[in-house]
């Protein structure tokens, strides 16, 4: 099973995202596993949302919304933090795709 976990941002109607395999990652002292990749730095200093077809150069991380994905090692199961403006179908679709999470419940 190829587990992610990641960041991700909704923005002008697009899904931007970057995962990592828990395989590279070690959980905390409670068992999660989050990933080492930071908001701040995947928009503003690696433009990440220029891989997905934007060009929102000069735009700060914290205009549109964004979450993340970890995992909790001890009980088996993902949690995807998501701001409340993204709980839509076709956003929790992309969530779930680009996840590794089909066979899950959000």
């Amino acid at each position: 099973m190829n587990i992610k976990v990641g960041i991700f941002w909704f923005a002008e109607n697009t899904f931007v995202f970057k995962v990592q395999s828990v395989i590279d990652l070690k959980p905390d002292q409670l068992g999660f596993i989050d990933s080492t990749l930071q908001h701040q730095v995947e928009w503003e200093d690696n433009n990440i949302y220029q891989l997905f077809g934007l060009m929102l150069d000069n735009t700060d991380y914290y205009n549109f919304p964004r979450d993340r994905v970890v995992f909790n090692v001890d009980q088996n199961t993902s949690y995807v933090y998501l701001d409340k403006s993204l709980f839509k179908k076709h956003i929790v679709k992309e969530i779930k795709a680009n996840f590794s999470l089909l066979d899950t419940n959000i």
